[in-house]
């Protein structure tokens, strides 16, 4: 059976002296993604939810059975 994973990330959205906080959310983000792929997970989608002081990404990972 496929196994479904899901990775929330919460990202602020920041004025520019804030910059390197988004950006150390995003490399968590990419951490987390790389992470999953080396235990045979595929992203099978990302959604964005964008609201006034954060962005939302939820990523939908799948893995098949053989990775398991």
């Amino acid at each position: 059976m496929q196994s479904i994973s899901t990775i929330t990330t919460i990202v602020p959205i920041v004025d520019d002296t804030e910059i390197p906080r988004q950006l150390r959310k995003l490399a968590e983000r990419d951490e987390d993604l790389m992470s999953y792929a080396r235990s045979g997970y595929r992203l099978a989608s990302t959604v964005a939810i964008t609201g006034p002081e954060f962005v939302t990404f939820v990523d939908t990972l799948t893995r098949d059975p053989e990775h398991s």
